[in-house]
Order: structure tokens, then sequence, then C-alpha cells
């Protein structure tokens, strides 16, 4: 394919089903998850600057092990459980556009919420909660590239691929350690489908050293490892797989598997299975 892939309009929306497993490590404690997302995505626009107006709807999470800290985030991810989202040329998440239906959800619920948490979380804590959705850009950076809209927006559209051709590209995981970024280099190829009316791409990725935030990194795991001398060393494995209908640019399946690790202190492994429900 040598013209540029882009999302084409279809009769339908598509739902989606998601699997996550999760380990990580921070210290001496672990947590091992496997979650549960059952999510539908509607094409509302496909703009004539070839970004896109997209529906994202959660209609299930489950979380096979109970915890805490994800029932917290179950009762938070009430408020984007409907997005509505632009995206740029590249099918990355720019921005959600229905941020007032998100405050009016966070004002019905915002007293219940802080009333079950209010032991463990000081009020402070929902109010940021609140005025981040208002900040510009800031509720963005929580969810690009990441979860379920990481996957059903990694940014493969406007590109041409040609076999053999590898398409280089650069990816930041905003947030991805308190307030340290994860820089990518990737690369993305054409591989052989399964099916002849099927578009394979294969996406590897690597620690983007040159932008990476050593100095915040740095000072981040030496204070969490009461080490001023820690030596750090951030080890990135990052691979992709998305199968598209060729004809129209729609997601089929998705596989992400990203691995993060700085020896003797902290590792996060993340693993995303995606299919076609309905």
């Amino acid at each position: 394919m040598s013209l540029p892939l882009a999302l084409g309009a279809v009769a339908a929306p598509r739902t989606y089903k998601l699997t996550t497993t999760s380990f990580m490590r921070m210290n001496e404690a672990e947590e091992r998850n496997v979650y549960h997302t059952v999510a539908r995505q509607t094409l509302l626009e496909r703009k004539p600057n070839n970004t896109y107006r997209l529906a994202i709807d959660v209609l299930s999470f489950e979380a096979e092990n109970r915890t805490f800290f994800n029932s917290l985030a179950a009762d938070l991810n009430r408020v984007s459980n409907a997005l509505i989202v632009q995206t740029d040329i590249y099918g990355r998440l720019d921005r959600v556009e229905n941020k007032g239906e998100m405050l009016d959800t966070w004002q019905r619920i915002r007293s219940g919420v802080s009333k079950k948490y209010e032991k463990y979380y000081p009020k402070a804590f929902f109010e940021a909660f609140g005025q981040n959705m208002q900040k510009e850009g800031v509720f963005e950076k929580t969810i690009r590239h990441k979860g379920l809209h990481g996957v059903l927006l990694p940014g493969i559209y406007g590109y041409g691929y040609t076999p053999d051709v590898p398409v280089p590209g650069t990816r930041v995981l905003e947030q991805f350690i308190n307030q340290v970024s994860l820089p990518l280099q990737i690369t993305t190829k054409v591989v052989e489908s399964q099916a002849p009316n099927h578009l394979t791409l294969e996406v590897v990725g690597t620690l983007n050293q040159e932008a990476l935030q050593e100095d915040d990194l740095r000072r981040l795991f030496r204070t969490m490892a009461d080490n001023p001398l820690l030596k750090v060393n951030m080890h990135v494995n990052c691979m992709e797989r998305y199968t598209l209908e060729a004809a129209t640019g729609w997601l089929l399946q998705a596989e992400q598997r990203l691995e993060v690790a700085v020896p003797g202190i902290y590792q996060n492994n993340v693993h995303h299975t995606l299919e076609t429900v309905g």
C-alpha cells in the first residue's frame, strides 16, 4: 500500500474486547492482574484534513484480582467511560471534546466517591482530579498511548506503507512514571497477512535515549530507593501488531507488549490483546 492509510466510514460502530495482563514491581512490592474491557468505537466524522472525530464508549470493565487501587480507578474512570475524541492525521489522540459532560458526571458522583475513600485520600485529591479535567491537555496525557485508548488510537494512519520499507517515527507516553515521560523510537512495517483482504502492521519500539528526562528519572528512583548513589539504567522493549481491514482501515485485532525495567528497583510489563466482537 503506497497511498496513506486512512480510516474509512463503516455502516455501524465496532465493538472490541480488550484483555490486559499487567505486572508491576516497585522495590519489594509486586502486583499482578488481568483486566477485561469491552468498548465500542464509532467514527463520527472524517474531516477534510484527514483527522478523525470518534466516540469511544466503555461498555464494561472487570479486574480478575479486585484491589483497593483498581476499585478507586474504576470509580474515577466513570467520568471517562463515554468520550468524544479528536485525533491528528495519524489517528493519535489529540484532545477530548466532551469535557463538559465529563465534569457533569464528576459533579454527580464526586460526593459519593470522596466519601467512599475519605479514610485514605484527602478532599484535596478529589479537588485536584476535577481541576485537572478542566486544564488544557492535562487529562489527555493520562490516556494518550495508554490502555484502551492507546490500543485503539496508536497512530498508524497517514503513512504510505510499502513492503520491506520500514516507517520510522517517535512516540511519547507522558507521565509514565509519576511526572517522568517514556519516549520511544518506533519502526512500523507491513508484514504478510493471513487473509488477502487484511493489512497487518508490526511495530518495534526502543527507548529514545536522547529525549529521556534522565536527571528527573535518576532523582525519582534514587528517592524511591533511598539511595543517592543508585545506578539508574532504563531498559525498554516494545512490540506491537495490528490487523486491519485493507479496504476501510478499521482495526480488527491488535496486540501490544511493553516491558520497562530499571534493574534492582522497578519493572512494568503490560500485554494488551484486542479482538473485534461485534
